[in-house]
Parts: C-alpha cells; sequence; structure tokens
C-alpha cells in the first residue's frame, strides 16, 4: 500500500492550488525590487499575494511583513519588541524551540509561564504576575502546541495582557486553516504564521502587526517590505502561500477539515486505548487541534517508535521537527510536568487536508503491529 503520511504538523503537502500558483509566479521570473517591466510584474504579484493573505486573516494589507518562515517572522516580532522597550517578559514554558532559544538569547530574565499536564497555560499565574509588574510587559504565547495540539485561551491571555498594558506575540503557525481565523484575529499585537503548514510551499511566512505596532529591521540590506525586513522577497513561495490560505482559511473549509481530522484521530485513539493498557494521550482532556494526537507509551522510546512506524511504511514523528534529523526528549512534556522517561517516550500523529478517514485505523494498525515486534503487551481481544 502507499505510505501513510501522519505529520501535517512537521509540513502538510502541497495543495493543488498552491502548486499552481507558484508554477505560474516561476515562470514569470522578475525581482520585485526591479523597475522594469518584469519587476512590475512580480512585485504585482507580490501585492496580490499581501491583499490575498491578508483577507484571509482579516486584517490590513499594510500590516503583513512577508518572511522567510516562521522562525524568521517570530525573530523579527522578538526583535521588534526589544527594540520598542517591552518587559517584563514572560514566556510560555512550552513554545517552539524557534521562539524559546531566541527568548532566552534577547532576555535572559525572561520569566516562563507554568502549564498543566495537558499543556495548558496556567492564565490565573500570568495574570498575578501582570497585575504586581512595572513597565510594559511581554507576553510570548502560541496559539496551539505543535506536539500536543493544546489550544491555549488567547482572548483570556490577551484580555489580561491589554489590561496590564503590555503587547502579546503569537505563534499561529498551528492555528491557521485549523480553527477559525475569527478565534484570534486581532488578539495578538504581533501574530506569526507559515505557508508549509497549511499546504503552501516551504519558503515563506508572514508577521502580521496590529495596527501602531511597529517591526523594526534589525539586519541591513534593500529594505524590502517596506524597510521592515532586507532581502527579495521570494515570490513564488509567497503567491503559492497566498493561494492556500483564500482555500484553507475558508469557514466552510475549516469545518471540513476539522470533521476529516477529529474522525480520523478518533479511529487512531480508540483504536489503540483498546488494545494497549499502557498507553496515553496527552492533552485529551483539555481542547486541542482536531488533528493532533501525542501518544505515550511509557518506556518505549520515542525515537525507536518513529523508526519503527517508517519502516512499516507510515510517516509520524517525536517532539517537533526542529532539530534537523535530530529525535530527543521532548521538552514540551517535560515542561508539563512528565519523567525523563516518558517525556522520551512520545510520538506525535497529525492528520491533514488530504488525509483520509481510514487512516486513523490503518495507522493504529500498523503502530500496533510495531508495539508486537517491540514487545509491548496487547489486550486478549486486539491480538
Amino acid at each position: 500500500m502507499d505510505r501513510l503520511y501522519a505529520d501535517h504538523n512537521a509540513t502538510s503537502p502541497l495543495r493543488p492550488e498552491a502548486r499552481e500558483a507558484k508554477l505560474r509566479m516561476m515562470d514569470l521570473g522578475g525581482n520585485p525590487s526591479s523597475v522594469h517591466g518584469e519587476g512590475r510584474a512580480a512585485k504585482r504579484a507580490l501585492e496580490d499575494a499581501r491583499e490575498s493573505l491578508a483577507q484571509a486573516l482579516e486584517c490590513a494589507a499594510d500590516a503583513v511583513t512577508f518572511t522567510s518562515g516562521a522562525t524568521e517572522a517570530l525573530h523579527l516580532a522578538m526583535e521588534s519588541a526589544k527594540a520598542l522597550g517591552f518587559g517584563p517578559v514572560y514566556v510560555s514554558s512550552v513554545e517552539h524551540d524557534a521562539v524559546w532559544s531566541y527568548a532566552v538569547k534577547l532576555w535572559p530574565e525572561a520569566q516562563l509561564i507554568p502549564v498543566n499536564k495537558g499543556a495548558l497555560l496556567d492564565v490565573e499565574w500570568l495574570g498575578q504576575q501582570l497585575e504586581c509588574q512595572a513597565g510594559q510587559p511581554l507576553v510570548i504565547a502560541q496559539g496551539a502546541n505543535n506536539e500536543t495540539g493544546t489550544i491555549q485561551p488567547l482572548n483570556l491571555i490577551s484580555t489580561r495582557v491589554r489590561a496590564a498594558g503590555g503587547a502579546l506575540l503569537c505563534d499561529a503557525v498551528q492555528l491557521l486553516g485549523k480553527v477559525s481565523v475569527a478565534q484570534f484575529a486581532g488578539l495578538a499585537d504581533w501574530l506569526v504564521v507559515s505557508s508549509h503548514k497549511i499546504g503552501g510551499p516551504m519558503g515563506a511566512g508572514a508577521l502580521v502587526a496590529a495596527p501602531g505596532i511597529d517591526v523594526f529591521n534589525a539586519r541591513a540590506g534593500g529594505g524590502q517590505e517596506r524597510g521592515a525586513r532586507s532581502g527579495t522577497e521570494n515570490v513564488a513561495a509567497i503567491a503559492g502561500f497566498a493561494a492556500a490560505a483564500a482555500v484553507a482559511c475558508q469557514d466552510d473549509a475549516v469545518l471540513a477539515y476539522q470533521d476529516l481530522t477529529s474522525q480520523t484521530r478518533h479511529a487512531f485513539e480508540l483504536a489503540l486505548a483498546g488494545a494497549l493498557a499502557d498507553v496515553d494521550f496527552v492533552s485529551h482532556h483539555v481542547r486541542r487541534l482536531t488533528n493532533t494526537s501525542c501518544v505515550l507509551a511509557d518506556g518505549w522510546e520515542g525515537a525507536r517508535q518513529v523508526m519503527a512506524m517508517d519502516l512499516a511504511g507510515a510517516a509520524v514523528s517525536a517532539g517537533s521537527a526542529c532539530s534537523s534529523g535530530k529525535v530527543k526528549m521532548s521538552r514540551v512534556l517535560k515542561a508539563c510536568g512528565y519523567s525523563d522517561t516518558a517525556a522520551a517516550s512520545s510520538i506525535r500523529a497529525s492528520f491533514g487536508w488530504s488525509s483520509r478517514i481510514e487512516d486513523g485505523a490503518r495507522l493504529a494498525e500498523l503502530y500496533l503491529q510495531a508495539a508486537t515486534r517491540a514487545g509491548r503487551t496487547l489486550s486478549n481481544q486486539a491480538a
């Protein structure tokens, strides 16, 4: 049978609409900073993509700064917050490494926002800190966790931050196309999204700044993106990004996505729960993305699970796809209070727009076969 792809939170396969838009721009050519006809055509395509993405994100077009991806956009936002003098700084303890490592570098004194077993932020703790602080606080919080799928209460967080006169930076990479844009639009001062997480091409991301919030360019160069970001824009990838967002962010498309992925994930988790007594699902008791299942099989190393599933013909992951192919203990699960052994024994299955409902049951079958080969005990019913 064909390989089963269940790693959409790392990269979602290219949508046909995005492929077509990217190829069309590759054929067009031209540098959007050039003044000749080809350059002007590329500039028009770039601005058309900006307008299209802004419409999908329910923001003004001039609020969108295109980048090479989410990592650059996140760093640009943090550098802007630093330049504006925001502080003290509070960082979610389950942030992506792209945020975590750079935030600690910029603000060694940054405080970590604790989370519960389901990776849900302690909003009450944050509120108490904000009430007794001086200055203009900066809070950095994901919209949804890439490993566990936990959806953070952005509305509550945003309300607390703004009441304290602070700013919110939100990594919304895992929210885009998976929940309605209305649930997070306008809640953050800096919002970051990424192309390849929704079926667009790799190499494109965007930073959305709220009205009155500046984006500071710390890197010398040509001053592209209205001076906010130097470097020639990847117009072909950006065009594909906008095309993917135009499809993925429609309300009916989001509902269809949620219906498909929730059924697929339910079948996967139901089969595993009925066959393995020692399996658990992180964040199953909190609101999470419908496509994400974080499986915890204590004592069975996540790296071995991923390799066993790969050999069986299925792509899953352990932790986040941010370590150049390395599989290591989940820092997110450690922050949630899990032991070292447990944090090293998780995998993530994430479904997406190209998944089929039957993929859940098939993935469970492959997982149980791998578990049997690894010496895990199955129930009599499953056996």
